[in-house]
C-alpha cells in the first residue's frame, strides 16, 4: 500500500471521527435545547392578593417560600448552585431566565431569604452531619403557580401562590434540569479550569490548595449519587411513563426514595401513575389531604413528602443492617419548620379572578352556570361541611372559625378517571424486615393509633366515660368487655342498623347525627351501656383482626408509609421532649394519622379552580370547557409546557406554535383522560344503581359548559352554616390557647 493511500485513508477515517464528535456535539447542544420549552420572558409580575398581600417579599410570601423542610438534592450544598457553570462556556448555571426556562419561578429580584434568585422553594438548612449549608426544596418548589398573558401589548405573570407548577423537574432526559445540572457537575470536576473558578467562587477568603481539595472530594461523591441514582433509575425502568410538565408520580417517588434507595432494592416498584401538583389553598380545611382520599394528618403527609424528595431517614446501617432502636428512624425532616410552612398556608386564600387582566364576567351568563353548578357539581365538590361533632372526633383542636370540610370520595369505577395512581397505592408491596422491626412491633403501633381514636369515639360520640376509661388502660382487650342484659341477642336487626351506622364514623360522617338518640330509644340506661359496649368491642375486635393480617415483609405502600411515619414523627416528638399538647398542635388540630386503602379519589372544593390547569389528577385534560365535555371531544395529544392561558376555556394554550416541549398522549399508560364525563346516557343516581364508570352527568350543551366556566371565575366556596358551637374543641380552650406558647 501506498503512502498516499495509507495518508488518505487516515484522512478519512480522521474526518469521520470528527463528523462524529460534531453530530456528538450538536445533538448534545441541540437535542436538549429542544426538550424544553422556549423561554418567552414577561414584562410584569402581578401578585393576587390571596391572603398574603400584594408585595413581592411579603413576610407570609417569603416564609412559605424559603422556609426549609429538611430535604437534600443528594448533599449538594447551597452555594454550590449558585457558581456552577453550564457544561460548555462560563455561563451560570442558575442564571434566572435558565432557570425560568426549565419551567420554575423565579422572583424578579433578590431577597435575604433568597440572594441568590433561586426558583420558588430552593432554599437551604444547616446540616450537623456534613456541618454545611445543604440546598433544601420546600413545598414552594411544586406548589405554586403562574399564568402568563398578554394585554395591551404588555405581557403578565400573575402568579398563583399554592398553585401548579410546571416544571419537569423529575425527568431524567437530556436538555432537563437535572440532567443539565449533572452535565454541570460533570464538566467542573473534570476540567481543572471550570473547578477551580468554582472553587475560587465557594471557598472566598478560605480558598487554598487544602481547602480546595477537600471541597473537590466532597463535590466528587455527589456526583457520584446522582450518576448513581440516574443509573439505577434507568437501568430498572422504574419511570416507563414520562411524567413531562407540572406532573410526578409522587406516591411512587415517595416509596422507591424511601424504601427502595434507603432500605432494598426489592422494594422498587414502576412509576405508572402521574400526578399533578395540586393547589394548596384551604387544604386545611379538608378531612382528606391526598388525591386519593388516603391521608387524614397533615404532618404526616407533608413528613412523607419531605422523605420523597430527598430527606434523610435512618433505616439500616451502613453494612445493611437493623440498626438499634434507639436510632432507628432519625431523620433530617424538620417538623417545626413543616408546622410553620402549614400554618402560614391557613391564612392563604383561593385566587380571585382579575377582571382587568383576562376581562369581566358575564354576571348574566354566570348566574345561569350557578344553576347548572349546583344541579351538576356541587353535590360531589361540596364542600361539606362537619358538625360540631365530627369535628370533635376528627380534628379537636379546630374551633368554631376553622371548619373542617369532608371530602366526597369517589370509587375508581364511578368516577372512571385514570385508576393507576389508585391502583398502585393499593397494590405495591414493601418489605421493611431490614429495619429489624416484627409484625408484633408494627401493629402495636398501628393498634395504639387506631385505640386513640377509639377514645375520642366513646367520648364524643358514645358519651361513655366509662369506656374512654377502659380504652385508656395499657393493652385494651375486647374480651374484657362484658354485657349485662340479652338485648343485642334478643334485637339483631335493631342493633345492625345500629352497627352500620357506628362503623361509618370514617366516612359517612351524615349518618352519625342521630345516631345518640338512636340508641336511647332502644331501652333503658343498662340496655344502652350494653349497645354502647358491644360497638367499641366490635371495634377492637375488628382492629385485632386487620392486624393480625400485617406482614412487615408485605406492607403496602400506604401501611408501610404510615408505620414509618408513625416511628418518625415519635422519635422527633420525644428527641424533643414535645408535650402530649404540643403534638397534637402540630401535627394538625389534633388529627390522628389514620389511612385508608381504597381504591377511590376524593373530589375537591372548586374555589379558584380556573387557575390550575391542566385537569382530572393526571393532567389529561387541558381545560375547563373540555372537562365538562364528552371523552369523544377532549383533546387525545396536546401539548405542555409553556404557561400562556386561555381565559375562555381555563386552560393553557396548547398549540405546539406556543412553544411547547412536551407532547402529553392520552393514550399511554398512566395518561388516560376518561371519565368526569358529562354525555348521553347518563342514568340518575338512585341506591343500588351499578356504578356508570365515569359517565357523571348528563350531556352538556355547548352554551351551558361556557355558562358553567362563566361561574367558576368567580364562584365560592359556601359559606360555614350559622350555628351554635358550644363545645368546639374537646376540652373547651380555643386553638390558641391550645397550640400558642406550647
Amino acid at each position: 500500500m501506498t503512502f498516499i493511500k495509507i495518508t488518505k485513508r487516515i484522512l478519512v477515517y480522521v474526518t469521520g471521527v470528527i463528523v462524529l464528535a460534531g453530530l456528538g456535539v450538536f445533538a448534545l447542544v441541540h437535542y436538549p435545547a429542544s426538550q424544553i420549552p422556549d423561554y418567552v420572558p414577561t414584562e410584569e409580575t402581578r401578585y393576587l392578593d390571596q391572603g398574603w398581600g400584594l408585595e413581592a417579599h411579603s413576610p407570609e410570601r417569603q416564609t412559605y417560600y424559603y422556609t426549609p423542610q429538611g430535604t437534600g438534592l443528594k448533599g449538594m450544598e447551597y452555594d454550590w448552585l449558585a457558581h456552577l457553570e453550564m457544561p460548555w462556556g462560563e455561563t451560570r448555571f442558575a442564571e434566572p431566565g435558565h432557570l425560568k426556562a426549565y419551567g420554575f419561578i423565579v422572583d424578579d429580584t433578590p431577597s435575604p431569604e433568597n440572594p441568590y434568585q433561586y426558583p420558588l422553594g430552593f432554599t437551604k438548612h444547616f446540616d450537623q452531619a456534613s456541618a454545611s449549608e445543604l440546598l433544601d426544596l420546600s413545598c414552594a418548589a411544586c406548589h405554586n403557580g403562574q399564568l402568563n398573558y398578554k394585554k395591551d401589548g404588555k405581557h403578565y405573570a400573575l402568579r398563583i401562590d399554592g398553585g401548579q407548577a410546571m416544571h419537569a423537574f423529575t425527568t431524567m432526559k437530556l436538555g432537563h434540569f437535572v440532567p443539565t445540572l449533572v452535565a454541570s457537575m460533570t464538566s467542573t470536576y473534570l476540567n481543572p479550569l471550570k473547578f477551580d473558578r468554582f472553587a475560587t467562587q465557594v471557598l472566598g477568603e478560605q480558598y487554598n490548595d487544602h481547602n480546595k481539595a477537600v471541597l473537590r472530594k466532597k463535590f466528587g461523591k455527589v456526583l457520584m449519587r446522582f450518576l448513581t441514582q440516574g443509573f439505577n433509575d434507568t437501568s430498572k425502568g422504574l419511570y416507563p411513563v414520562t411524567e413531562g410538565f407540572g406532573r410526578t408520580d409522587a406516591l411512587a417517588r415517595i416509596g422507591n426514595t424511601v424504601f427502595g434507595d434507603n432500605l432494598s432494592a426489592e422494594n422498587y416498584h414502576k412509576a405508572t401513575g402521574p400526578v399533578n401538583y395540586p393547589p394548596l389553598w384551604n387544604i386545611w380545611k379538608f378531612n382528606w389531604v391526598q388525591y386519593g382520599a388516603s391521608v387524614k394528618q397533615p404532618m404526616a403527609r407533608n413528613m412523607g413528602e419531605s422523605l420523597g424528595v430527598g430527606a434523610h431517614i435512618a433505616l439500616i446501617d451502613s453494612y445493611g443492617n437493623p440498626l438499634p432502636p434507639e436510632q432507628r428512624f432519625d431523620s433530617s425532616v424538620l417538623p417545626e419548620q413543616i408546622f410553620t410552612i402549614e400554618t402560614t398556608l391557613q391564612k392563604l386564600s383561593p385566587p380571585q379572578w382579575p377582571e382587568d387582566i383576562f376581562g369581566p364576567v358575564d354576571r348574566v351568563k354566570a348566574a345561569e352556570g350557578q344553576q347548572l353548578f349546583q344541579r351538576h357539581c356541587a353535590g360531589c365538590h361540596g364542600p361539606h361541611p362537619a358538625s360540631d361533632l365530627v369535628k370533635q372526633i376528627e380534628t379537636p383542636l379546630k374551633g368554631k372559625d376553622q371548619p373542617l370540610w369532608i371530602m366526597s370520595e369517589l370509587a375508581v369505577n364511578e368516577v372512571g378517571t385514570d385508576p393507576n395512581a389508585a391502583y398502585n397505592f393499593l397494590n405495591y408491596r414493601f418489605d421493611l424486615s431490614k429495619t429489624g422491626l416484627s409484625n408484633s412491633e408494627i401493629a402495636q403501633k398501628v393498634r395504639e393509633m387506631n385505640i386513640r381514636q377509639l377514645q375520642r369515639l366513646a367520648k364524643v360520640l358514645l358519651n361513655s366515660p366509662r369506656l374512654e376509661q377502659f380504652l385508656q388502660q395499657p393493652q385494651p382487650n375486647a374480651e374484657a368487655l362484658t354485657l349485662t342484659t340479652n338485648w343485642i341477642s334478643d334485637h339483631p336487626q335493631q342493633y345492625q342498623d345500629i352497627e352500620q351506622r357506628f362503623n361509618n364514623w370514617q366516612n359517612k360522617y351524615a349518618k352519625l347525627a342521630d345516631l345518640d338518640q338512636l340508641i336511647a330509644e332502644q331501652g333503658d340506661n343498662d340496655v344502652q351501656q350494653d349497645i354502647k359496649t358491644a360497638l367499641i368491642q366490635q371495634q377492637l375486635r375488628s382492629l385485632d383482626d386487620a392486624l393480625a393480617k400485617l406482614s412487615v415483609e408485605t406492607l403496602s405502600l400506604g401501611e408501610a408509609l404510615n408505620i414509618t411515619g408513625i416511628y418518625l414523627r415519635e422519635k422527633y416528638y420525644q428527641d424533643k421532649n414535645f408535650s402530649p399538647e404540643k403534638q397534637a398542635c402540630m401535627d394538625g388540630f389534633g388529627a390522628l394519622d389514620l389511612p385508608q386503602q381504597k381504591m377511590i379519589y376524593k373530589a375537591r372544593p372548586l374555589e379558584g379552580i380556573w387557575a390550575t390547569p391542566p385537569f382530572l389528577h393526571n393532567g389529561s385534560v387541558p381545560n375547563i370547557y373540555q372537562l365538562l365535555s364528552p371523552v369523544s371531544e377532549r383533546d387525545s395529544q396536546f401539548w405542555v409546557g409553556q404557561r400562556e392561558y386561555d381565559p375562555v376555556h381555563l386552560g393553557y394554550v396548547t398549540e405546539k406554535e406556543a412553544g411547547h416541549a412536551f407532547l402529553f398522549d392520552t393514550q399511554k399508560d398512566g395518561n388516560k383522560n376518561i371519565g368526569h364525563e358529562f354525555r348521553d346516557g347518563y342514568i340518575p343516581y338512585q341506591p343500588g344503581n351499578p356504578p356508570q364508570y365515569g359517565v357523571i352527568g348528563p350531556a352538556l350543551a355547548p352554551k351551558e359548559r361556557l355558562a358553567i366556566i362563566e361561574y367558576l371565575k368567580i364562584h365560592k366556596d359556601s359559606p360555614e352554616p350559622a350555628h351554635a358551637n358550644v363545645n368546639a374543641n374537646a376540652s373547651g380552650l380555643s386553638p390558641s390557647t391550645q397550640c400558642e406558647g406550647l
